[in-house]
């Protein structure tokens, strides 16, 4: 049993050769009372000719005796066209049910079936491959591509920083500024949303560090009547407050949620001793 690779001729031309240009485009519309425009892109609608007419017919042979007679029998598997050779795989090409009824009938297991195939697939391709590569068609739907990936990439890091929606208000496909007015908008409110953020970091920085002097200087210096006290003193509403004071200021002055050495934790360990909880 072995795999026939037929060349023969198709009657018509592959009409879908890759396109010509990657052409920029607007698309222009209305929300909340703002006419908004996005550079967007479409490919060109002249494709390039693919002129090769030759296609390859797949099909297993297999040469038996029977009754001192040799006799053979053969499976037409599918038909690929030159440029479905390097565009699409074999397996795009069959449909699997009746691929595999007729490994079934052929008697065998699909892993002897696909290397028969491909054994003589992967030469054809190869050589069918070097070819392609050669043409302009190729050449430019490769650059498209490339353009299309920087496109996609830039765009993605540009909107972390200045949101969702804002690269193709701005940028076409080619990277090109076309709305130099927005991006300055963009700019600036940026700068200005850094400046409001990092100052209500530090007022907020400034506020837990005032909080924690006022804590400190209550209950750990003898100002307040808690530096010295034992568990004899506190009633069972009273532990049952202390114990909610613990487990509230140990979450705000964890090292993970605060950010410092340990060392408030470890003061507030060190009452909680101190109350006798």
């Amino acid at each position: 049993m072995f795999c026939v690779i037929q060349k023969i001729q198709k009657k018509k031309l592959d009409e879908y050769g890759a396109a010509k240009e990657l052409l920029i485009d607007t698309d222009t519309y209305t929300i909340n009372g703002e006419e908004i425009t996005e550079y967007i892109y479409h490919y060109s609608e002249e494709r390039f000719e693919r002129p090769i007419l030759d296609a390859y017919k797949i099909s297993i042979h297999h040469s038996y005796r029977e009754n001192g007679k040799v006799k053979k029998k053969q499976w037409a598997i599918c038909t690929m066209g030159y440029y479905e050779i390097v565009e699409y795989c074999f397996d795009d090409k069959v449909i699997k049910s009746v691929l595999d009824a007729k490994i079934a009938e052929m008697g065998i297991k699909k892993s002897q079936f696909y290397r028969m195939v491909y054994d003589k697939l992967n030469l054809l391709e190869d050589s069918i491959r070097v070819e392609y590569e050669e043409t302009e068609e190729y050449k430019t739907h490769k650059e498209h591509q490339a353009i299309l990936t920087t496109h996609r990439n830039t765009k993605r890091e540009f909107e972390k920083l200045y949101g969702k929606d804002t690269y193709n208000r701005i940028y076409d496909v080619y990277g090109v500024v076309r709305n130099k007015e927005y991006l300055e908008q963009l700019i600036a409110a940026k700068g200005t949303a850094e400046k409001a953020q990092k100052a209500q970091e530090e007022y907020k920085r400034r506020s837990e560090k005032e909080q924690w002097k006022r804590f400190e200087e209550h209950f750990g210096k003898g100002g307040g009547s808690y530096s010295s006290t034992t568990n004899s003193n506190y009633n069972e509403n009273e532990k049952t407050m202390l114990k909610e004071i613990y487990r509230m200021a140990s979450k705000k002055f964890h090292p993970d949620a605060c950010g410092d050495d340990g060392s408030k934790m470890k003061f507030l360990t060190k009452l909680k001793e101190q109350w006798g909880l």
